[in-house]
């Protein structure tokens, strides 16, 4: 544990969402909104005092960053009773349109930029829609918080609630350390040799001319990267997904490995590359200690693939898994660093190292989406808000639910349009069917048009007959 101090050295992971956040896009891109919807009579004041003792538990959701008297970006940890935090409340009962209301008001708090210097980093707000009925929404900024975080919080927010309306005195378990403590060991970690045959294995993998993936795309890419974004959502069906999970463990890898392939492959039937580099988030909290946390902990393992046209499903499938397990084996490298010691010269319009990620999660690690009964509060998530940012040119989720998989992509509107990101998605899906009916085909013959798209090639784009008038002669 890090001694008393005035301030505290920031994470890697911390330290690049800074210098993202100096910019007004950059900032509200990086805003995490959550909303539920509570149905039965809410107790404002115990909610109140529940975020009360999560402020006071979680040194995170009070802390600031600013520059010390060295020009070095800290993190400043203030009392709890000091954090400025309070939650606003809305009371829309007598208003005719509340569903539209409440729809605009939780967008707009979920959009208004945070101040990183004098904080707070996190914001509530009751949405009282009827008297038995209230939208509850919060947002914190990544630099505190992750979606693992996001699901701490509501948790232990609800156990807190819960003790107080039921005059309980049970309280979690303390927290054997908090977020300044492990980016300190962060920081000692990487000045010391420990890391170093991670970062070898890493810089091995990123030697030589990168690759940039070169999509078709509908709009100019812009100078600076924008983070403007729309989602779109579908379900795998579990026909589909059972036959990708077994060839991936058929194949000694798991139902995410399969996935992921999938993805690359149809990277490459869009681009032609055959050397392609994919995100992919992690949680980044091997030690059981952090389990519990709140913090920015996510880490990313840039996966580049290399694989060509000819190879068959399961041989990109074992690409895709060795290096895979490299990096798995390697994560406790950040990817922050990497990009620091790649030092290479970043195209301000992009991502470093890629543009398309790939997130995988299990429906243990999310709200399950079923009613979550909390004494007389029936508590599920509110669906109205909605999410308009994308960190990446495409992000791909993909989440485990029983014996499907439901999957969503959300795609930066600045770059593809509306159909453009849903033909891809749909590509996606037929390619995923398409690998299930027979993996040993090569890449480049999997297919994945839509039959409205193969009538549209073979009577449209075939039809290269030409009518003359019958009273003409065509002379050479």
């Amino acid at each position: 544990l890090v001694s008393l101090q005035p301030n505290y050295a920031l994470s890697s992971s911390q330290h690049r969402l800074w210098v993202l956040s100096q910019l007004t896009e950059g900032n509200i891109a990086y805003n995490m909104p959550r909303a539920y919807v509570f149905d039965g009579r809410l107790d404002k004041e115990a909610l109140q005092r529940a975020f009360g003792s999560l402020i006071a538990r979680h040194e995170i959701l009070r802390t600031v960053f600013k520059e010390n008297e060295n020009g070095d970006v800290r993190q400043w940890v203030l009392p709890a009773d000091e954090a400025g935090f309070t939650i606003s409340h809305h009371d829309l009962r007598n208003e005719h349109n509340k569903e539209a209301l409440v729809k605009e008001l939780t967008n707009k708090i979920f959009t208004e930029p945070f101040n990183l210097r004098t904080g707070p980093l996190m914001r509530a707000a009751i949405f009282e829609l009827h008297d038995n009925r209230s939208v509850i929404g919060y947002v914190m900024h990544h630099i505190i918080s992750d979606g693992w975080s996001m699901d701490i919080l509501f948790r232990e927010l609800l156990s807190f609630y819960h003790n107080d309306v039921q005059d309980k005195t049970g309280a979690p378990a303390p927290l054997s350390i908090q977020y300044k403590d492990y980016a300190a060991w962060q920081q000692q970690q990487l000045q010391g040799e420990s890391l170093e045959t991670h970062k070898t294995w890493w810089l091995k993998q990123f030697e030589g001319e990168l690759p940039v993936l070169e999509l078709p795309a509908d709009k100019p890419r812009p100078s600076i990267k924008t983070y403007n974004g729309k989602t779109i959502s579908r379900t795998i069906s579990s026909k589909t997904s059972a036959g990708i999970r077994n060839l991936g463990q058929a194949e000694g890898g798991t139902l995410f490995m399969g996935l992921m392939t999938a993805v690359n492959v149809l990277l490459h039937r869009y681009s032609g590359q055959e050397d392609i580099i994919v995100g992919v988030p992690i949680a980044g909290r091997e030690h059981p200690d952090l389990e519990n946390q709140i913090g920015f902990y996510v880490n990313t393992l840039p996966i580049r693939t290399k694989f060509n046209s000819t190879q068959n499903y399961r041989q990109v499938l074992d690409a895709v898994k060795q290096v895979t397990i490299g990096a798995y084996e390697h994560q406790v490298y950040p990817f922050d660093e990497l990009v620091n010691d790649l030092n290479r010269q970043w195209d301000p319009g992009r991502n470093p190292l890629f543009d398309v990620a790939v997130l995988f999660q299990n429906a243990d690690m999310v709200f399950a989406g079923d009613d979550l009964q909390l004494g007389k509060l029936t508590i599920n998530e509110y669906s109205g808000a909605e999410s308009a940012t994308s960190w990446f040119d495409l992000l791909f989720v993909f989440v485990e639910s029983g014996n499907e998989v439901q999957s969503a992509l959300v795609y930066n509107s600045d770059i593809y349009n509306d159909d453009t990101a849903t033909q891809l998605f749909n590509h996606l899906h037929r390619l995923l069917e398409a690998v299930t009916e027979d993996p040993s085909k090569p890449v480049y013959t999997l297919d994945f048009l839509e039959d409205r798209e193969k009538e549209m090639l073979l009577s449209q784009f075939n039809n290269t007959s030409v009518a003359y008038p019958r009273d003409k002669t065509v002379t050479q």
